[in-house]
């Protein structure tokens, strides 16, 4: 009997789409490494800027997150009343976005030699181009482009699956940055003209490459609106009275998206001296830093890659409840965070690198198997905001978690600032050396393993307390796609 070929439907994504949204991921994805992974170092380290690095980055990043509290909420409500152009409603906005994000990171790792030796002139500088950087990120929202490509929850876990995959490949690649810096500062003589030429090539490319994803990415859908029913900042404040499900995900996020962001704030500072510094001289390996660098970013980004590969297959086991499996996940983080500080309380972690990693190993991975439920959860959200009041407020909807997401990269790296301003943290930018007070050392790497394990685990159990009472189950989950279904008009967009 001949088999009979699967007919795509007019909701199915292909390759031409997945290409597309994975390549346009590319700038978004090498900025965010920029910015959360190498920022803090590089301000602190190696701008040139001395210990006024370490009080400039921190207070910026915390000023910046209360500036997002007003400033996120207006860029979600000009992206819902968007109009419905040549390139779609939301495609223009990931436009800009690469602009602003490409312009921002660039000029923040080239500051001028002339104005460094000038605080004032350096805070202009910094705070200017950071916010370049700051408000085009916040134009970034994926699920808002995935959303209008495809109504079928199926295909557009297809879209998450290759920029997610793509991401991860990113920073592995992003793992040999720390490497790479030093081969140029050899030539250079400069590790702040290395990180300067670094920024420049890494985000010329990923601008072309993203600029390609973007052309191939076609909004198809958009949710039939009433033409009297005017979007209104007011919209985003009666999302937290109508919306319980919003109103669960973003109290839970308020303390779960913090196990990612503190386990990634902080171990470049604690191999850096745990593992490649003579702490009785301060001098640093950096060789050696290099490799344990790049062994933190595999430990953290292979597992990351591995997890979002098996996803699918873990969440079979759940029978596709994906808040359950959330709650899962989380516990594992929690868990994985748990035993790195006892190992760190016991004295193992600081002589057996392999300890450290294999922590890191675990964690990762239970956060890369969490990112399908946790998306899931993020459009089943905007989905309930159409179902609930009929209105399409999507990006403000979005807007929480992005929010959320730049406020928790700001606090961790806020926190481990912190924790170096207080032991007077100071390093020679040519050679990378420590030339404050060697004996703070053991205080500074105890307390980087609080904010890596002790808190995540802290967080993880908060946050499952809190999801617990979230009100969606698989009942209300078809009942809610038959509402979408029933009231979606679908626009061709050239």
């Amino acid at each position: 009997m001949a088999k009979t070929k699967k007919v795509k439907g007019p909701e199915s994504v292909g390759f031409k789409e997945i290409f597309g949204v994975t390549t346009l991921a590319t700038n978004n994805g090498f900025a965010a490494i920029f910015m959360s992974t190498m920022f803090m170092t590089y301000m602190t380290d190696y701008a040139g800027l001395g210990a006024w690095g370490a009080t400039l980055a921190t207070a910026l990043l915390l000023a910046a997150r209360i500036i997002d509290a007003v400033d996120d909420p207006i860029q979600g409500f000009i992206m819902d009343r968007g109009k419905v152009g040549k390139h779609g409603k939301y495609k223009p906005f990931f436009l800009l976005s690469i602009i602003m994000t490409t312009i921002g990171v660039v000029t923040l790792y080239s500051l001028p030699d002339g104005i460094v030796t000038t605080p004032a002139l350096v805070t202009i500088w910094v705070i200017f181009f950071y916010f370049v950087y700051d408000i085009g990120a916040s134009f970034y929202n994926a699920n808002l482009l995935y959303r209008t490509m495809t109504n079928d929850p199926e295909e557009r876990a297809k879209l998450l699956v290759g920029p997610r995959l793509w991401v991860m490949i990113m920073g592995m690649m992003g793992s040999a940055m720390a490497a790479a810096t030093v081969t140029i500062q050899k030539i250079t003589g400069s590790y702040k003209t290395a990180y300067m030429i670094l920024a420049m090539a890494v985000m010329g490319l990923s601008t072309v490459i993203s600029i390609v994803g973007w052309f191939i990415c076609k909004e198809k859908h958009v949710v039939e609106q009433d033409p009297d029913e005017k979007v209104k900042i007011s919209d985003f404040f009666e999302l937290f009275k109508t919306n319980k499900p919003m109103l669960i995900d973003f109290l839970k996020n308020i303390f779960t998206g913090f196990i990612w962001t503190f386990l990634f704030a902080a171990p470049v500072y604690y191999v850096k001296y745990a593992y490649c510094a003579d702490l009785t001289t301060g001098e640093v390996n950096m060789a050696t830093f290099a490799t344990y660098s790049m062994i933190v970013s595999l430990m953290m980004l292979f597992p990351l890659l591995l997890g979002t590969i098996i996803a699918n297959p873990v969440l079979k086991k759940f029978k596709g409840d994906f808040v359950k499996m959330h709650r899962f996940d989380l516990l594992c983080q929690g868990g994985a965070g748990l035993l790195m500080f006892i190992g760190q309380v016991l004295g193992i972690l600081q002589k057996v690198p392999a300890f450290f990693f294999v922590c890191m190993f675990l964690m990762a991975l239970a956060i890369g198997i969490d990112f399908v439920p946790g998306s899931s959860i993020g459009m089943e959200i905007m989905d309930y905001t159409i179902y609930s009041s009929g209105k399409d407020r999507s990006a403000l909807t979005g807007v929480l978690g992005k929010f959320l997401e730049k406020a928790q990269s700001a606090v961790s790296s806020a926190l481990v600032g912190g924790i170096l301003i207080a032991i007077g943290y100071q390093v020679d930018s040519v050679t990378g050396n420590y030339v404050g007070d060697i004996a703070k050392m053991p205080t500074l790497l105890t307390w980087m393993i609080v904010v890596m394990g002790a808190l995540p685990a802290v967080m993880a159990v908060i946050g499952v307390l809190i999801l617990n009472k979230y009100p969606i189950d698989q009942e209300k989950r078809k009942e809610i796609q038959a509402f979408i279904a029933e009231h979606q008009t679908k626009k061709e967009i050239d």
